[in-house]
């Protein structure tokens, strides 16, 4: 199997050569951030075990660190488990 780079390079030149104003980089953004921050809230609100004994605001930036972080907080999950 052989990859003609020609061709390869040529696709990628006219993908990078795309233009999009703000408002499509703003839509692509929520678009990309929505499925992301539910996701964030669902894994957060179902393993809140390591809250018990904290503050207010030490509750709160947990909360909020766990919601932007839960990706890392999954492949821990799964690979601990």
């Amino acid at each position: 199997m052989s990859i003609n780079i020609g061709a390869v390079l040529d696709t990628l030149r006219k993908f990078l050569g795309f233009e999009m104003t703000i408002a499509e980089w703003l839509g692509t953004a929520i678009v990309g951030a929505v499925p992301y921050l539910v996701i964030g809230v669902l894994w957060s609100a179902t393993h809140t075990a390591h809250l018990g004994g904290s503050t207010d605001i030490d509750r709160t930036v947990s909360f909020l660190g766990s919601i932007v972080s839960w990706p890392v907080l999954l492949f821990s999950d799964v690979c601990l488990a």
